[in-house]
């Protein structure tokens, strides 16, 4: 999957993306990491919240993380780097479910708290994207609403020439 991700496009060989690995003996910590930012971000959490952010780091047989760690290039625009990035993240999930894993990622409020990325090892200068959850597909998601296609797709008729 990793090998897959190396296959994004990276202009500059930068490799603006990471990817942390947590194995089985580490989740029980990473749990507790879990269970400590729920209670910091809603220090009223019922128990069963608390356990379920608990859960998130020992319920999937593999936990990685994903961080992006764009830098500044003369040649590589940032937006460019995160294109990079997403191309990588995409590339796990696609190689995941490609081996007949389910893969998802959590994202959101714990990947902007401080304790944790620092615990994580999670760099000033770095973006915890979020925390890929692979495994098998227990009970498959209900099929995804799709937007019309006209609404992401043009094409483009050529430019008007304006002479004087």
């Amino acid at each position: 999957m990793v090998g897959a991700a190396l296959r994004a496009p990276d202009h500059g060989g930068l490799l603006p993306w990471r990817v942390i690995e947590f194995p089985v003996e580490t989740r029980t910590d990473l749990a507790e990491l879990f269970a400590a930012e729920k209670l910091r971000r809603d220090p009223i959490a019922s128990e069963e919240d608390v356990q379920r952010a608990r859960e998130h780091a020992t319920h999937a047989p593999a936990v990685l993380a994903f961080v992006v760690r764009p830098q500044r290039h003369p040649l590589v625009p940032i937006p460019e780097q995160w294109l990079s990035a997403g191309a990588a993240l995409g590339s796990i999930l696609s190689a995941a479910h490609l081996l007949g894993f389910g893969a998802i990622v959590l994202s959101g409020e714990r990947c902007q708290d401080e304790p944790l990325r620092a615990a994580l090892g999670v760099a000033s200068d770095e973006i915890l994207a979020g925390f890929i959850s692979i495994g098998s597909i227990a009970k498959a998601p209900p099929p995804a609403v799709r937007p019309p296609r006209d609404r992401v797709w043009s094409s483009w008729i050529g430019a008007s020439v304006i002479s004087h």
